[in-house]
């Protein structure tokens, strides 16, 4: 069995986990991602294809495959592969399930911190020669704030146990908050999304991409929030309407953003300095660390996977 994997600084652990079990891996030597008709000759030559989510699976190249192959995608996220393929006979799909979890509710934090503390303008003021003055507004505490989390994933429980920690009043909509019923004894109460939107200090998404789910944060939903709000989106750019929220932040000098989002289609919106919002670039989840941890959990899964087949 032939595999590839288009990063060349995949884990050494994860290399060998592979080719004990005799897989054959081979690994890109290029910095550069592979393109379109790279991507169909790979699926074509190998039986396992090991991509992230700048890789796109389009449905046309479905049409290119004729035997069975393994997707695996160092992401948790999936929404860069077309449903078809997890539709397919021939292919399967494995992703990272846990491995970036911490970092992503580490950097939730982070930016929540930031915004409230003014880290950011406070640094800049201070290398300016400013004082605490020179600050916009004071600085808020965290400690005690209403947080609504929207999503009942993983991600979403590690935000509850940092939260706890902070002794914060704990709101969470999900869809099937039933299956979720062992977050009531930690003090989560589960309400309507509006509702959540409504009263919430601090707000984070932390939701998969879907088709139910797109531009969820709109307008009128956006609308709802306090302009004392702090609002923080790790998810995927489109589950919000990004403008929008931008536009809220400028009118409101009290409402926060703090977005970990791919910036291609925003970059004209955010060439713009605003002291009540930080945006980083899809950076939450590829700490060391947590690459590491993916490296590993996707082979493991790979060969576990290969085992029950």
């Amino acid at each position: 069995m032939k595999a590839y994997s288009v990063f060349k600084d995949l884990d050494k652990k994860a290399y060998e986990i592979l080719t004990k079990q005799g897989i054959q891996l081979d690994i890109s030597n290029s910095e550069e991602r592979p393109n379109k008709e790279e991507l169909i000759r790979l699926l074509n030559n190998y039986d396992i294809l090991i991509i992230g989510v700048k890789e796109k699976l389009t449905e046309d190249m479905l049409r290119e495959i004729n035997n069975k192959k393994i997707i695996a995608t160092l992401s948790i996220g999936v929404d860069h592969i077309d449903k078809c393929f997890f539709e397919s006979d021939l292919i399967k799909v494995i992703n990272c399930q846990t491995s970036n979890v911490i970092s992503v509710a580490e950097h939730i934090f982070a930016l929540i911190l930031g915004l409230k503390k003014k880290i950011i303008e406070a640094n800049e003021i201070a290398i300016k020669g400013g004082t605490k003055k020179d600050l916009s507004a004071r600085s808020n505490d965290i400690s005690n704030s209403l947080i609504g989390i929207i999503g009942a994933g993983k991600i979403s429980r590690e935000i509850i146990k940092i939260a706890k920690v902070f002794n914060m009043k704990i709101y969470c909509n999900t869809l099937n908050p039933e299956k979720h019923q062992d977050l009531l004894k930690e003090g989560v109460e589960f309400i309507d999304l509006d509702n959540l939107l409504t009263i919430s200090d601090i707000i984070t998404v932390n939701i998969p991409l879907n088709e139910e789910n797109k531009n969820l944060i709109s307008k009128d939903k956006i609308k709802l929030m306090k302009k004392t709000a702090t609002f923080i989106n790790t998810s995927r750019a489109e589950i919000v309407d990004i403008n929008e929220l931008l536009r809220y932040a400028d009118e409101n000098a009290t409402f926060n953003v703090g977005l970990d989002i791919d910036i291609e289609d925003y970059k004209d919106i955010l060439n713009t300095k605003r002291n009540n919002v930080i945006v980083t670039p899809h950076i939450a989840g590829v700490t060391k660390e947590a690459i590491k941890r993916m490296d590993v959990e996707l082979a493991n899964n790979i060969i576990e996977y290969l085992k029950e087949s």
